[in-house]
């Protein structure tokens, strides 16, 4: 779906993205926020996980601070909620890990893409804070050149649309 603003008298859509990942607690987080904290409001991004954590990744808020972005608000949630009837429905969908796609509503075929992300493998690689960084700049990466694509230096190697 896209939402509507006004900027000025110009009427602005915005791009919607849902980022999935299996528990929601570290990847999904972070590219909502960074993806908020980027587009300055053109677009507005969403997370949720097929199996959400009962917190986020201890590294979740040390991470997003060091760039000055605000991670109030966060926390793990499932993909459920935005199946349901009344939800907004994203524009594009992404996968941020190596996943079985989620079964999307009929309605979402028409409009809504679905792309992955294979940011980082299994869950043990995101107990040190080391491989955090590199996770979190890897989602800097894609979601930069997401936002500017003619700044890259060609296709994104985390970039695969379906």
């Amino acid at each position: 779906m896209i939402l509507a603003c006004r900027f000025g008298e110009l009427l602005v859509t915005k791009t919607t993205v849902l980022f999935l990942c299996p528990d929601n607690a570290f990847l999904g987080p972070l590219a909502e926020a960074y993806l908020n904290f980027r587009a300055r409001g053109l677009m507005r991004a969403f997370s949720a996980g097929t199996n959400p954590a009962v917190c986020l990744n201890r590294h979740v808020n040390r991470l997003l601070s060091a760039c000055g972005v605000d991670a109030s608000g966060l926390a793990p949630k499932s993909v459920d909620i935005f199946l349901m009837p009344h939800a907004i429905i994203p524009d594009r969908v992404i996968y941020l890990t190596e996943m079985a796609p989620v079964t999307l509503p009929p309605l979402w075929k028409s409009t809504t893409s679905s792309h992955w992300w294979s940011i980082v493998g299994a869950s043990a690689e995101r107990e040190t804070f080391g491989a955090c960084v590199e996770s979190f700049q890897e989602i800097r990466s894609a979601i930069d050149f997401l936002i500017e694509p003619s700044n890259g230096l060609g296709k994104s190697s985390v970039w695969n649309v379906a």
